[in-house]
């Protein structure tokens, strides 16, 4: 359904002491299809990488971001990302359920959980948001699962794990104001992957319509509005 997709998770802006404010894309999954560019005005962070060294944001550059940064004719952007980081104003956190949905339910939904809340207890101003990427595909080829020659082939019952684990995280607490426990903007990206063919945007039930809470424009609307509100 629908066309192959290439999803960039996670946007993060932060304010850092070097710099008033800098626009940085943070991304777990930047490649759903195959994405060789990224945007070259942007610079980017990643929470994959760990932070040594107190107040040293660079140290937060996974190696294929710096890679990256370091290969292109826009390596010069790695001076946007020295320095510490004063105040988070955008968190995002993106989980991806693409096997064994009904294992995976109580823990994913308990991380999108604490993340909100670990993102509050620092700054409630600070805009927490959450995406899930569920798969729909009736088959998964899970590298975790390859033990022999053979391949192993998982099995889903299909479309009722996927619309389980949409319906389960639809959970999730979104709050209407500052002074309210939940996220600022949640969503949830339904796909087909076998993880054997291309991958393949589902929009059909059971993922999210237009006007649903969980729907991907939905979110992007909320965190404008918040940004806006709070920061603009």
């Amino acid at each position: 359904m629908g066309g192959s997709i290439a999803i960039i998770l996670v946007v993060m802006l932060i304010r850092s002491r070097s710099a008033n404010s800098c626009l940085k894309i943070c991304w777990r999954h930047a490649q759903c299809c195959g994405i060789t560019r990224l945007p070259t005005e942007l610079s980017m962070a990643s929470t994959r990488g760990t932070c040594s060294q107190t107040g040293n944001a660079r140290r937060l550059i996974s190696p294929s971001v710096r890679w990256w940064l370091s290969t292109t004719r826009h390596g010069s952007a790695t001076r946007f990302i020295s320095g510490g980081i004063e105040r988070v104003l955008i968190a995002c956190e993106a989980k991806t359920v693409m096997t064994e949905h009904g294992k995976s339910q109580p823990r994913v939904f308990d991380e999108l959980g604490s993340s909100h809340e670990i993102v509050h207890q620092g700054d409630r101003q600070a805009i927490a948001a959450g995406i899930t990427v569920v798969n729909i595909a009736s088959t998964f080829v899970s590298p975790l699962r390859q033990k022999s020659k053979k391949l192993h082939v998982s099995q889903h019952k299909q479309p009722h794990a996927a619309e389980r684990m949409v319906s389960h995280l639809r959970g999730l607490p979104i709050r209407k104001s500052v002074d309210e426990t939940g996220f600022d903007a949640y969503a949830t990206i339904v796909v087909d992957c076998d993880n054997q063919g291309p991958t393949m945007l589902w929009t059909k039930p059971p993922a999210p319509q237009p006007g649903d809470a969980d729907y991907y424009d939905t979110f992007i609307e909320r965190i404008a509005r918040a940004y806006t509100d709070r920061f603009g």
